[in-house]
């Protein structure tokens, strides 16, 4: 009988080391993303504020801060989802929510108090703010109102032109040291050359301190100038005598004067030439001549004359 050997052999190669290794390591990862993803962290995340309605007759006894330090408690996707977002918008305080103590010169914030939700886009469990509570003094000594003014120098480029500048704070109270406020008729800010300009302007500006005892309520004001190309135009306007009444019958040759000018594009309004003036002071009247020089009564805001013409007119007086 003769001898059979059978040999087993598989189709089926077993994995080598090193792909059994990084499928594991893989396999590990994932795990640990989802373990950490699950797992509840508490992370300081820093947003910025803004304030409103700011108690009146009190000072504060430190600069309001521009950001607060928030201890969120949450789970490691949402910090995720947080942290991708992390240019937040920033939250505004009103102070007529804020719980107040001692007598109404501390100012507490809370998490019930503060719409958190606004900046994180969902509900998120702060575990603490910092600074938690804002503190206030009694304004007991003397305040008064005065004006800001901006030393600024503006010089637009060739063909451009800018409105008048505005600030967000005109006037602005001030009060301290009686001595050092009678001394104070105007605040100032950080001076500002621009050059060269041609598109708007808006940027904050530090108020110089008037006086080492002396506080304002804010430290910076915002400048905007608005900036655009300008248009040139030539319209005709009647020209009036400042004393006609009385004195008959007036008659002025030529009648109306030709004004060019110019302006902001996307400014002029046709209508708006209806506040230009053109006069003439008869009782300044060249006695030899009959002639009389024009000047500008009013014009619409926002524009700068280039030329009138003509200069003068010639007058005919008839009298009743």
């Amino acid at each position: 009988m003769g001898t059979t050997n059978t040999k087993y052999s598989s189709d089926k190669k077993k994995p080598g080391k090193t792909k059994a290794f990084f499928i594991c390591l893989l396999i590990a990862s994932f795990l640990w993303v989802v373990h950490s993803l699950n797992t509840v962290y508490t992370y300081t995340i820093k947003v910025p504020v803004t304030f409103k309605n700011l108690p009146r007759n009190k000072k504060p006894l430190v600069q309001l801060p521009e950001h607060l330090n928030l201890d969120v408690k949450a789970s490691g996707l949402r910090l995720a989802l947080i942290l991708f977002n992390k240019k937040f918008k920033p939250l505004e305080i009103d102070f007529n929510s804020l719980k107040s103590v001692n007598r109404n010169r501390n100012y507490v914030l809370s998490t019930s108090q503060l719409n958190f939700k606004s900046v994180f886009k969902f509900e998120t469990l702060i575990k603490h703010i910092s600074p938690d509570t804002l503190y206030f003094s009694e304004k007991v000594s003397y305040q008064k109102t005065v004006p800001i003014k901006v030393p600024l120098y503006i010089k637009c480029m060739e063909g451009y032109g800018h409105k008048k500048p505005a600030l967000n704070f005109s006037y602005l109270t001030i009060w301290g040291d009686t001595a050092q406020l009678d001394k104070i008729d105007t605040l100032y800010t950080q001076a500002l050359t621009l050059t060269n300009l041609n598109k708007s302007v808006n940027t904050n500006l530090d108020l110089l301190s008037p006086g080492s005892e002396v506080y304002t309520s804010v430290n910076e004001v915002n400048l905007s100038i608005e900036v655009a190309k300008l248009i040139e135009e030539t319209i005709a306007v009647p020209v009036k005598d400042i004393h006609a009444a009385g004195k008959g019958q007036i008659n002025i040759f030529p009648s109306t004067i030709k004004v060019t000018f110019t302006t902001l594009q996307n400014n002029f309004n046709r209508e708006d030439t209806v506040l230009f003036k053109m006069m003439i002071n008869s009782e300044k009247m060249d006695r030899h001549t009959n002639k009389c020089p024009v000047f500008v009564g009013t014009v619409p805001g926002n524009i700068t004359i280039m030329n009138i013409e003509p200069k003068e007119v010639e007058i005919l007086i008839l009298k009743r």
